[in-house]
């Protein structure tokens, strides 16, 4: 027979012998194959009150994989089981069952989702993909008879946004002694921690290459939006407020690929430039749009990270000396001020405005910007960075009743900067008054009465 393996946060699952514990974890990384080893063992010990265990995933496939695992492991461990098949557990309400049963009198059972079928069932309860049941208060209370008899409790799951009862218990295990759920433990593990405990150099075969891992997160990811991967990989529940200003489906839309004309060699009409001025450890975001009739298209965005501003400097004006230039709004608060007084100065007051971002400011820059993006007036690369960094502006009510503009901060230090850098371009557009144009008049004449005196 085969000798098991198990990562070592694998392990520490298997090995808790509390009575409740709630698993926080990413997709696909065994934590419900390491459940199904702990609950085989401890059928086989005669260790479950009531000789019974229940599992419920969000879908029955699950379970029958679920039973499919213990099965796997009775064999494995030489304990004397077998997979007895569907079962019906009640006639009236039409319940079946998938059940492995072992030679002791012990049966662990894989039912589904449904809280009413649930109930009355004494023994340990295992909750998967907790998160993505329909009605998941319904089954946490169905599962009390057995909490309260002295079984085994195990909740396990990926996030489902921050409003799942998931994500309410969660939070209360976290309170410790100040919450309603002392007596459980939290386990979390995120993708990156599995890859740093071993899970591609299991599936691989191998210690697996930086290259490799590069490419097994890739191949994960693809296709997926930053906040779908951050809550199916990373532990972080989405939002459940559609507070987010520009949605992915007016984003898509405006994408374009070779988009770019980063040396502004082929620039026919006139340019638009809008800059976010990085603080600490964000970056600055310089945005050039060019318009052609009535539409903008973005030329170039540059991100100057970690860039003295001296350097800073002379990209801009290497935009602003543009012959095409028409106008800029830069962003003058806080430690921008200076650059933007000294573009000012050096390009003129009518074509460089200093910006500060207010709370009105902000709402008329991103109001602007909203209403390009749903007319389709403007296009911008296809680019994830970009992509994520315009969906990630959301529109806060306050106590008060005021809207207020915000993002949260990225891992890279990012902080919606492409957003305000692509908002004060298209605003420099909408403000502009078109290139100012001298005209002269023939030479006055002095028509009066005076004019021979």
């Amino acid at each position: 027979m085969p000798k098991l393996k198990f990562l070592p946060y694998q392990k520490e699952w298997i090995n808790f012998d509390g009575r409740f514990a709630l698993s926080e974890k990413s997709r696909r990384t065994g934590i419900t194959y390491a459940e199904a080893y702990r609950m085989t063992r401890r059928h086989a010990a005669g260790l479950v009150k009531g000789k019974k265990s229940w599992f419920s995933s969000a879908d029955i496939s699950a379970g029958e994989e679920y039973i499919d695992y213990v099965e796997y492991f009775s064999k494995v461990l030489n304990i004397g089981a077998k997979y007895v098949g569907e079962v019906v557990i009640d006639k009236d309400d039409d319940v079946t069952a998938h059940r492995v049963r072992f030679a002791n009198g012990n049966e662990a059972n894989a039912i589904s989702s449904n809280p009413r079928r649930f109930r009355s069932k004494g023994g340990d309860i295992t909750l998967d993909e907790f998160a993505h049941h329909q009605e998941q208060e319904k089954m946490y209370t169905a599962a009390k008879p057995s909490i309260m008899w002295g079984n085994h409790v195990r909740i396990i799951s990926t996030h489902n946004s921050d409003a799942s009862y998931y994500n309410f218990l969660i939070t209360e295990i976290k309170k410790g002694a100040e919450g309603t759920m002392k007596n459980w433990k939290l386990f979390k593990i995120t993708i990156d921690d599995a890859i740093k405990q071993g899970l591609v150099d299991t599936i691989l075969g191998h210690k697996a290459t930086k290259e490799e891992v590069a490419n097994f997160l890739e191949d994960a990811f693809s296709g997926m939006t930053q906040e779908a991967i951050d809550e199916e990989f990373y532990c972080i529940p989405r939002s459940s407020s559609n507070s987010h200003l520009l949605s992915y489906e007016l984003i898509n839309p405006i994408e374009r690929d070779n988009i770019l004309d980063e040396l502004l060699l082929n620039i026919t009409g006139d340019l638009f430039v809008g800059m976010d001025i990085g603080r600490k450890n964000n970056p600055s975001v310089i945005w050039v749009n060019e318009k052609l009739g009535e539409m903008l298209y973005a030329r170039r965005v540059a991100r100057l990270k970690n860039m003295p501003y001296s350097d800073q400097r002379e990209i801009l004006y290497g935009v602003l000396s543009h012959k095409n230039f028409r106008r800029a709004c830069i962003d003058a608060t806080g430690i921008g001020n200076q650059l933007a007084e000294e573009a000012q100065k050096a390009y003129g007051a009518l074509r460089v405005e200093p910006v500060m971002f207010t709370s009105k400011v902000k709402e008329d820059l991103a109001s602007t910007t909203y209403i390009m993006v749903e007319g389709r007036k403007v296009l911008i690369p296809r680019d994830k960075v970009v992509r994520d960094d315009l969906y990630s502006v959301k529109a806060v009510t306050t106590s008060a009743g005021n809207v207020r503009y915000e993002a949260d901060q990225e891992k890279d230090g990012a902080h919606a900067d492409h957003f305000w850098a692509f908002a004060l371009a298209n605003y420099a557009a909408k403000t502009n008054t078109g290139p100012l144009i001298i005209t002269s008049g023939g030479r006055r004449k002095m028509e009066s009465v005076l004019s021979k005196y």
